[in-house]
C-alpha cells in the first residue's frame, strides 16, 4: 500500500476520489432507464435516446474540457465539473419532465468528460515521466474497484428507494468536490498553473485543433484507439448471446462482469510496477492479441468454465491497452497542450457508441464465430495504427516549440 500512495497527496486523492467516484456512479446511471420508466411516462425509445444523450455528449466534451483546461487551468475545470456533477445528480432526484431529464443526461456526460482528461492531466502535471505509467494502471484498478461494488450498492438503494442513488452521488461529489478544492489550495496548483501561464495565451480551440490535425502520430493513435474500443464494446454484444445460448445465461454473464472486474483490480495491481520499464506499444500490442484471442474463446465456448476463462484472457488485454495507451498520448501530448490531447481522447468513444449496433445486427446474420474473427482482425489493425503511429512519432521533429504550432 505504501507503494501505491508515494505519490503527489492531490494525487492520491485523486485515487481515492476515482474510485468512490465511479461506486457512486455505478450505484445509480445503471438504474437510470427502470428509474425514467417508473417517474415518467417516456416511450422505451425516449428512454434510450435520454440515456444515449450522456454518451454523445462525451465523445466531444472531452476535447473541449482538455482544451478549456489548458486554456484557463486544470483546477478551473476539474472542480467546475465535478460541482456541476453534483448538481446534476441531485437534479435526477427532483426532475418530472422529459426534455429536463435529457438536459441532466447531456450535462451528465459532459460534466464526466470534463473531468476524467483534466485529472488524468493534472497526474501527469504532478508525477515524473517515469512513474506514469503506474499512476495510470492504479487510477485503471481503483476506477473498477468502484465500477465493482458500485452496482451490489445501488442495486439495494435502487429497489427499496427510488431516487436514493442519485442523492447519494450527488452527495458524494459535492464532498468530493469540496475536498479537491481544499487540497489543490492547499499544495500549491494555484503555483503550479501559474508556471504554466506562458503556455496558455495562445491556446484556443482553433489552435488547438489545428495542432490535432496536423499531429499525424495523434490521428494514428486515435484511430488505433477508435478501432480498440469498437472491438471493446462487444462485451454488449456477448450479454445478448451469452442470455440466448446458455442455461442461465443472464446469471452466467453478471459472473463473467464479476471476473471482469476482479480480474482488473487484481493484474493491475501486479502489473503497474511490471508495465514501467515495457514499451507502451509493446503492451497495446500483447493485449490486442489477449483481445482477439479472448474474443475467440468465446465464440468457441461451450460452457460456463471455458466462457470464464476467456473473460480473464480478454481482460487480461483490457488491463495492458487502457494504461499504456494513456502512456503513449502522455509522450507525444506537448506541455502546453496535455488536456487537449487527453481530450482528444474522448473521439475513441465513437467506436464504442457504433459497436454495440454492428455486433447485435451481424450475430444476428453471420453469427457469433464469424463476428469474433472480424473483431479480432480488428483488434490486429489497432495495432498496425498504433505502431504507424509511434514511428511517425520518432520522425517526427518533436522538437519544434509549440508557439510555432500555435500562433495565428
Amino acid at each position: 500500500m505504501r507503494s501505491i500512495f508515494k505519490f503527489h497527496p492531490i494525487v492520491n486523492t485523486l485515487f481515492i476520489g476515482v474510485m468512490m467516484s465511479r461506486m457512486a456512479t455505478s450505484m445509480s446511471i445503471p438504474f437510470l432507464a427502470i428509474y425514467l420508466s417508473l417517474r415518467t411516462e417516456m416511450s422505451p425509445a425516449t428512454i434510450g435516446f435520454t440515456i444515449g444523450l450522456s454518451s454523445l455528449a462525451s465523445t466531444v466534451a472531452g476535447f473541449v474540457g482538455g482544451t478549456m483546461s489548458d486554456r484557463f487551468g486544470r483546477k478551473r475545470v476539474m472542480l467546475a465539473s465535478l460541482y456541476i456533477a453534483s448538481a446534476v445528480s441531485f437534479g435526477f432526484v427532483f426532475a418530472h419532465s422529459a426534455w429536463l431529464f435529457m438536459l441532466l443526461s447531456f450535462v451528465n456526460g459532459a460534466s464526466r468528460s470534463f473531468f476524467e482528461p483534466v485529472s488524468q492531466a493534472l497526474m501527469g502535471d504532478l508525477t515524473p515521466q517515469e512513474q506514469r505509467y503506474r499512476v495510470f494502471s492504479i487510477r485503471y484498478m481503483a476506477a473498477n474497484t468502484g465500477f465493482a461494488v458500485g452496482p451490489m450498492i445501488g442495486a439495494m438503494l435502487g429497489l427499496v428507494a427510488g431516487s436514493t442513488p442519485f442523492l447519494v452521488t450527488g452527495i458524494f461529489n459535492l464532498i468530493y468536490a469540496v475536498v479537491l478544492h481544499l487540497l489543490v489550495n492547499h499544495f500549491g496548483i494555484n503555483e503550479l498553473e501559474s508556471s504554466q501561464a506562458s503556455h496558455r495565451e495562445n491556446v484556443t480551440f482553433r489552435s488547438a485543433i489545428r495542432v490535432l490535425v496536423h499531429d499525424r502520430a495523434m490521428l494514428c493513435y486515435l484511430i488505433g484507439g477508435t478501432l480498440m474500443q469498437f472491438g471493446y464494446s462487444q462485451m454488449s454484444t456477448l450479454s445478448d448471446y451469452t442470455a440466448h445460448h446458455f442455461e442461465d445465461g443472464v446469471n452466467l454473464y453478471a459472473w463473467l462482469m464479476t471476473v471482469n472486474a476482479v480480474i482488473c483490480v487484481v493484474l493491475q495491481f501486479l502489473v503497474s510496477k511490471w508495465g514501467e520499464t515495457r514499451s507502451p506499444l509493446a503492451l497495446v500490442a500483447l493485449g490486442n492479441i489477449l483481445y482477439a484471442l479472448g474474443g475467440l474463446g468465446f465464440a468457441l465456448a461451450v460452457g460456463p468454465v471455458t466462457m470464464m476463462l476467456a473473460m480473464v484472457v480478454f481482460t487480461c488485454g483490457e488491463v495492458l491497452c487502457f494504461p499504456a495507451n494513456s502512456i503513449l498520448i502522455d509522450r507525444i501530448a506537448p506541455d502546453g497542450l496535455r488536456g487537449t490531447y487527453y481530450g482528444a481522447q474522448s473521439f475513441r468513444d465513437i467506436g464504442r457508441f457504433v459497436g454495440p449496433s454492428f455486433g447485435l445486427s451481424m450475430l444476428g446474420l453471420i453469427g457469433i464465430l464469424p463476428l469474433f474473427l472480424i473483431i479480432g482482425a480488428l483488434f490486429l489493425v489497432s495495432t498496425v495504427s498504433y505502431r504507424t503511429g509511434e514511428r511517425i512519432e520518432r520522425r517526427s521533429a518533436r522538437q519544434q516549440p509549440l508557439p510555432s504550432h500555435l500562433h495565428g
